[in-house]
Formats: C-alpha cells, sequence, structure tokens
C-alpha cells in the first residue's frame, strides 16, 4: 500500500496537470473545494475513498470531452446536402 504522503503528490501532481480549476475538478469528484485546497496545500492527506472519487471525476470529463471530440469529428466528416 503507497504512503499517505506518496497519494498526496500524486493527487496534486495530476489536478495540477489537468488543466482544470480546483472548483472544476472538486465538483466532478463531487468534493468541496476546501477539501481540494486542503491537499494541494498539503493540510490535509486524502484519503483512499476520495482519491477514488478524485479519478472517477476525472474519468466522467475525459469520457463527456471524448464524446465532443467524435461530435465534432462527425460533423467535419458528414457530407451536407446541397
Amino acid at each position: 500500500m503507497a504512503k499517505p504522503a506518496d497519494v498526496q503528490t500524486v493527487a496534486r501532481e495530476v489536478t495540477e496537470e489537468s488543466g482544470l480549476t480546483r472548483t472544476q475538478i472538486a465538483e466532478d469528484a463531487n468534493l468541496s473545494r476546501a477539501t481540494m485546497i486542503a491537499w494541494l496545500a498539503g493540510t490535509r492527506t486524502p484519503q483512499p475513498e476520495s482519491v477514488a472519487q478524485l479519478a472517477d471525476g476525472l474519468e466522467r470529463r475525459a469520457k463527456h470531452l471524448h464524446l465532443l471530440i467524435s461530435r465534432l469529428r462527425k460533423a467535419v466528416h458528414t457530407p451536407t446536402s446541397a
């Protein structure tokens, strides 16, 4: 099992690299913004359940973005009738 400090480091790196705001990440993960800020500041260590929520939230956002990308690609490749 990973050490809490390692989990905290990875959670911080993932959230920073996502390019999303703390508010967006917290909302996607069903976590409070205060919780996200505390993790990033190092004043709180994320619990395994919360890290799973974070992963689930990022995964949902990724799936949504993939659907949007598919719609764009389909629109570009769909012939229009004139």
